[in-house]
């Protein structure tokens, strides 16, 4: 990361702060709130980072302010990889600790123990090897505690693959990160989080509890309301604070962890947010990947580093380009992923328009015969939802062809030509790096990881045995 270090202060107004040179933003002002309007959404939030720092704080809505505080969703799985790496921070765990040392007995089951036992860097990585949080736990709207939350069903938390293989998103691992940080720290997560992340970023009045002021979630209409979601486990996506709380946590992103000339986060955090350690395809190259509590994703062919959230009701996006000292967050009070989608895409428009592209890695003849052995039929090689459907063997597959000197993916109607990078490393068109791989497991398994999925090659053997796809070739 080449990432300056310059903090500031940001100046308030009722509804907005900005830097003086914050003209370079009208246009793209003006057309979030034309798009707000358009969509009918009563409270939005919108945070530009240049230089390394705010150079815009603005809300929109009746009421609202910049210390009004919104919903951010799975914003809050980065939040909560930062507590987990403050404890190591403190040296009370290692990222390489297994999770059974810091967990009670019996919280979950892992079929691979012996051989794949899971690590904390599975959890913030989401590579344990879990499918995502049950019906029941998804919609139970209590405020529980961990111990009500570990109770409501542990059916739930049973590894489906070995844990390490391949990243899958989901909700579970986030509620296990908070149960392993109460066991480890004596206090309540919540507790913990102010005391040791929220605080020391100079966010006091936010919190992964209710607060009295929320604007209020709506459906996409705008006007019909949605309840608070309580969440069986806050860790995953409870965090609540203002535009102006989350512009400070940008900035210390941004300034290589310093906010207010303190070191807030420390080397060993910023390396462990942007640099995936675990999964095959991480090992074997994969550029743009889940690391801990944050991911990458490629647009406009740059590589952007963030996180989004959905919080029933809300809708949210973080994302940065440490290079250039520039990033962003909106949120959205309504639960309208196709207007997220679209300010994502404008704001990361504006946001690189007069940048540089990154020289994409060069193309690497690659034999014929090499790109053949990578051709052939995949089946997911995970699922997140409708684990027994996966198990069944009734997903849709995928397939690698060899087209010239590069190979073509197809997914029903779409088709995506892969560049080879060589290694059993490719990328799409419009990627600078690394964004597919080609891995075989110890037992020879063939997987293809990265921005298309994770799919496991069943029409040749070997083949991967957790999947029952398999075994009925």
């Amino acid at each position: 990361m080449n990432i300056r270090v310059l903090v500031a202060t940001i100046l308030i107004c009722t509804s907005c702060s900005v830097w003086p040179d914050s003209n370079r933003w009208i246009e793209l002002l003006t057309e979030v709130a034309a798009m707000g309007d358009e969509a009918r959404v009563p409270a939005m939030g919108l945070v530009i980072m240049d230089g390394n720092q705010p150079a815009v704080v603005k809300v929109w809505g009746k009421n609202v302010t910049t210390t009004t505080p919104f919903r951010w969703g799975s914003i809050s799985k980065t939040f909560t990889a930062l507590a987990l790496l403050r404890l190591v921070a403190l040296h009370q765990v290692e990222l390489d600790d297994e999770v059974r040392l810091h967990l009670p007995r019996g919280v979950y089951q892992n079929h691979w123990s012996e051989s794949h036992p899971i690590l904390l860097k599975h959890l913030v990585e989401l590579t344990a090897g879990f499918s995502d949080l049950s019906g029941a736990e998804f919609n139970q709207n209590q405020p529980f505690t961990l111990s009500q939350a570990l109770a409501l069903n542990p059916a739930s938390r049973v590894t489906h693959w070995p844990p390490g293989l391949q990243h899958n998103y989901s909700n579970l691992t986030p509620g296990l990160t908070s149960v392993v940080i109460e066991h480890v720290s004596g206090v309540a997560f919540e507790e913990f989080m102010d005391q040791q992340v929220l605080g020391p970023l100079s966010m006091p009045n936010a919190s992964f509890l209710p607060l009295a002021n929320l604007p209020g979630g709506f459906k996409a209409d705008g006007r019909t309301e949605i309840p608070y979601w309580q969440m069986t486990f806050r860790a995953f996506g409870a965090l609540n604070a203002s535009v102006r709380e989350m512009s400070r946590f940008l900035s210390a992103l941004l300034n290589d962890g310093v906010l207010d000339d303190n070191q807030v986060l420390d080397q060993q955090t910023l390396l462990s947010l942007y640099r995936p350690q675990t999964s095959l395809g991480v090992a074997a190259g994969l550029e743009v990947a889940y690391a801990a509590g944050m991911y990458a994703w490629v647009s406009k062919s740059h590589v952007f580093y963030g996180h989004g959230g959905d919080a029933d009701g809300y809708r949210s996006r973080y994302g940065l380009l440490p290079d250039s000292g520039r990033g962003y967050l909106i949120v959205i009070n309504t639960d309208n992923p196709r207007l997220l989608r679209s300010l994502q895409r404008r704001i990361e428009s504006e946001l690189t328009l007069d940048l540089d592209k990154p020289i994409p890695h060069p193309a690497v003849w690659v034999s014929s015969e090499t790109l053949a052995s990578y051709t052939g039929v995949y089946y997911p090689a995970a699922a997140r939802f409708g684990v027994s459907r996966w198990q069944s063997g009734e997903l849709d597959t995928i397939e690698i062809s060899l087209r010239a000197d590069e190979l073509l993916y197809t997914r029903g109607r779409r088709q995506v030509t892969l560049i080879p990078l060589g290694d059993d490393r490719f990328r799409r068109e419009n990627d600078p790096v690394t964004t597919v791989v080609f891995v075989r497991d110890a037992n020879g398994a063939m997987f293809i990881q990265g921005e298309l999925g994770n799919f496991a090659k069943i029409d040749a053997s070997p083949c991967a045995g957790f999947i029952n796809a398999c075994n009925s070739q």
